[in-house]
Parts: structure tokens; sequence; C-alpha cells
């Protein structure tokens, strides 16, 4: 399965977890950690691979790990949950066809309606 998405997707899915200020923290120090790697390699005159799936890839694996358009394929692997957001959820299971757009509508209601 290839899935495209920009940025504001994912800085609109991270909102929408429920991350601790701490979470928030370690994933901004890792994300400016890549940075500055990035920047010493460009100051250095390197190339720099572009995000983790050129870091892992090259030649024509580099082309199987990206979509039609060279955004990079996101595996179900590089997907992980913070402890924090495992525990609760912990046991609880969305059926295949569940409707989320109505599920989200259901529980702002009870929520704040």
């Amino acid at each position: 399965m290839d899935l495209t998405i920009s940025m504001n997707t994912v800085l609109n899915f991270l909102h929408s977890m429920a991350l601790s200020t701490s979470n928030k923290q370690w994933l901004a120090d890792h994300l400016y950690e890549e940075v500055k790697a990035e920047r010493l390699r460009v100051l250095s005159g390197e190339s720099v691979p572009e995000g983790r799936a050129g870091e892992q890839n090259s030649g024509m694996q580099k082309a199987a790990a990206t979509t039609n358009n060279g955004w990079p394929k996101i595996r179900r692997e590089d997907m992980r949950i913070s402890p924090e957001v495992a525990n609760l959820v912990k046991g609880f299971e969305l059926p295949e066809d569940a409707d989320y757009d109505q599920l989200k509508l259901e529980y702002l209601m009870k929520k704040y309606g």
C-alpha cells in the first residue's frame, strides 16, 4: 500500500495524539539532532539522503521504498506508539469497517455537546 502525506497531515496527526510534554520534547530533540547532522554533512560537502528511506536504501532499493511520486513509503513498523499512549488504548480495538469520522463526531458530542 502506497501512502502519500503532507507535512500538515503529519502535524495534524501529532496534534490528534495524546502526547505528553515529555513525548513532544523527545520528538523535537530527535528531529533537531537529525537536522544538525544533515547541516554538518552539507557544510562538509557530503550528500544528504532524503529522510530515513534515503539513509536505509540505495539504488534500486531506494526506488522500491518510495511511491510513484517520490515520497517515502510508510510501513506499519515505522509507526511506533509511545508507552503512555499504548497503555491508554490497551485492549481497545475497532472493527475493520468502523466509520472513524462518525466515531470522532460522537466522541466530541459526548465531551462538549
